[in-house]
C-alpha cells in the first residue's frame, strides 16, 4: 500500500504548544497508517519563508493556529482538500476546529485569584493580537473584570505576544513605572513563568505579595510551581487528526470542538489566609 500523507502547517514546530499538538496528531495519524508532512515556515522569526507544502499531494491538511493565511485556506478548501484547524477558525469556511475552552480557563484563573487569593489589582499579559486563542482569552479577562467589579488600568494590559522574553520586558517596564498590583494573569504558562522570574528578580515576593497564574500547563509549569489551567494540548492534536481522517473517509464534520480545562493550583498563588505576615519574605515558596 502506498504511503498516505497528512500535511501540517505551523509556524514553528519546536515551540511548546505546536510541538505538543503535532505529537497528538502524529499518534493518531500513525495508528491509522498516515505519515505527517510538516511545513514549519517561521522557525526563524526574523526570516520566515513561504509556505511550500504541496497540499494537492496530501490526503488532508491540519493547520495550527493562524499559520495558513486565509487565501491559502480557501484555496485548499476549493481544491477539495479535507481540512482540520487547531486554535483557529475561518468564519467563511465550514471547516472543523478544535480549541481549549478559553473562557472557562480564564474564568477559573480570575476566580482563583479573586475568591481564593483575595487579589483585586490585576495585570493581564496578553498573547498575539489577531490570534484567536489570544483574543478570546483577553475578551474573557475583560468579562471577568466586569463580573468582579475590578479596576484594571490600561497600563496593566501588557503585550506578551506568547513570548517569555517579550512578556518579561513588558513587566519590567511596568515595574519601573512604579505600578502596584497583587495578581498577574498570563495568556500562556511560559509567559507566566517569565512573570514569576521577573518579579522575583525585582525583589517582589511571589506568592505572598503577588500571585501569578497562567493559561495552559506543562512540565515547565509544574517545575516552576506555577498555578495554571491545564489544557490538554496533545489531545487537541489527537482530536483534530481524528476529525481530519474522518473527513478523508467520507464523513462531513463541521463546527468548533471545545475541550474543557481544569485549575491546577501550585505555589505561585496561595489563599489569602496564608498571606498574613509573609510579605517581604521569600521562604514560603516550594
Amino acid at each position: 500500500m502506498s504511503t498516505r500523507y497528512l500535511g501540517v502547517i505551523t509556524n514553528n514546530q519546536h515551540s511548546v504548544f505546536q510541538r505538543n499538538v503535532i505529537a497528538g496528531a502524529r499518534q493518531v495519524a500513525e495508528a491509522r497508517g498516515y505519515e505527517l508532512v510538516i511545513d514549519s515556515y517561521a522557525e526563524d522569526e526574523a526570516h520566515p519563508r513561504p509556505i511550500t507544502l504541496d497540499y494537492r499531494r496530501m490526503a488532508g491538511v491540519l493547520v495550527i493556529a493562524n499559520a495558513a493565511p486565509p487565501d491559502l485556506l480557501r484555496a485548499m478548501y476549493r481544491a477539495g482538500v479535507p481540512l482540520s484547524l487547531v486554535s483557529h477558525a475561518d468564519p467563511d469556511l465550514p471547516v472543523p476546529a478544535v480549541f481549549a475552552d478559553n473562557a472557562q480557563g480564564i474564568g477559573q484563573l480570575v476566580e482563583h485569584l479573586v475568591e481564593v487569593c483575595g487579589r483585586r489589582d490585576l495585570v493581564f499579559i496578553r498573547g498575539l493580537s489577531g490570534q484567536r486563542d489570544s483574543d478570546e482569552r483577553q475578551a474573557a479577562f475583560a468579562r471577568e473584570v466586569m463580573r468582579y467589579n475590578l479596576r484594571v488600568p490600561s497600563e496593566h494590559l501588557l503585550n506578551g505576544e506568547f513570548s517569555a522574553e517579550i512578556a518579561a520586558e513588558a513587566l519590567r517596564r511596568l515595574l519601573a513605572s512604579g505600578a502596584r498590583f497583587d495578581g498577574v494573569v498570563a495568556s500562556d504558562y511560559l509567559m507566566g513563568i517569565a512573570a514569576v522570574e521577573t518579579l522575583r528578580a525585582a525583589g517582589w515576593n511571589v506568592p505572598y505579595e503577588v500571585s501569578v497564574v497562567g493559561f495552559g500547563d506543562g512540565p515547565e509549569a509544574e517545575a516552576a510551581g506555577l498555578t495554571t489551567v491545564a489544557a490538554d494540548v496533545v489531545e487537541q492534536g489527537r482530536r483534530a487528526a481524528r476529525q481530519l481522517i474522518s473527513q478523508i473517509e467520507g464523513l462531513t464534520i463541521r463546527g468548533i470542538t471545545l475541550l474543557s480545562v481544569r485549575l491546577v493550583v501550585r505555589a505561585s498563588s496561595v489563599p489569602c489566609a496564608q498571606q498574613t505576615g509573609r510579605s517581604g519574605t521569600q521562604d514560603g515558596y516550594g
